[in-house]
């Protein structure tokens, strides 16, 4: 019992930091390349490096829009919100898998990438059903 409070103070506690992690990097994500790949001259143009890139940061900017504009969940209704901004954060990373899938080497990343998309794709599934059953309540005035 003592183990489960202890976990979900942690978890909890963790949540503002992540936000304020997740804020952090959006703030600088254009300003700054992404550490450990090369960017500019050293990858060059038509490489599979600069793909990989270039469509790793076309997911992240997908994504980061899908999960900014919660397709109509009301930010008050914590439920919708949350199978609002997961929806576009799964697809995101469904698309990394996919780009490690083209790109990637490592049989054990590949394996990854492979089970990533297989797991997520239902998830999806199953928070666009959860929000198609609880459609966003309009607003009265």
């Amino acid at each position: 019992m003592r183990t489960r409070f202890l976990l979900t103070g942690l978890l909890l506690g963790a949540v503002p930091a992540a936000q304020a992690q997740h804020q952090h990097q959006m703030a600088t994500m254009s300003h700054a390349p992404r550490a450990g790949l090369p960017m500019g001259p050293t990858a060059a143009p038509g490489s599979p490096v600069a793909a990989f890139q270039h469509g790793m940061d076309s997911v992240m900017l997908v994504m980061d829009e899908g999960m900014r504009r919660m397709d109509g969940a009301s930010p008050t209704d914590l439920d919708a919100s949350f199978a609002a901004m997961m929806v576009p954060h799964h697809q995101g990373a469904v698309d990394m898998a996919r780009l490690q899938l083209l790109y990637g080497k490592d049989p054990a990343l590949r394996r990854l990438a492979q089970s990533i998309i297989a797991e997520q794709q239902v998830e999806i599934q199953q928070m666009q059903a959860w929000l198609r059953q609880h459609p966003v309540a309009s607003p009265t005035h």
